[in-house]
């Protein structure tokens, strides 16, 4: 086993909600774990984190 396939599929922190999912399964440039998580995102990106 090399190191690829050992850590290809690592689990990623979502950068909204906080859980882990595997990397292959967010979006949002591997920040979001859902739609709904990547929409909150977006918005804090183009309006600031002042906008909630």
């Amino acid at each position: 086993m090399n190191v690829h396939e050992r850590f290809s599929n690592r689990l990623r922190r979502c950068r909204h909600c906080g859980i882990r999912v595997p990397r292959g399964k967010m979006i949002y440039n591997h920040r979001a774990c859902s739609e709904d998580c990547a929409d909150h995102l977006w918005l804090k990106d183009t309006y600031g984190p002042d906008f909630y």
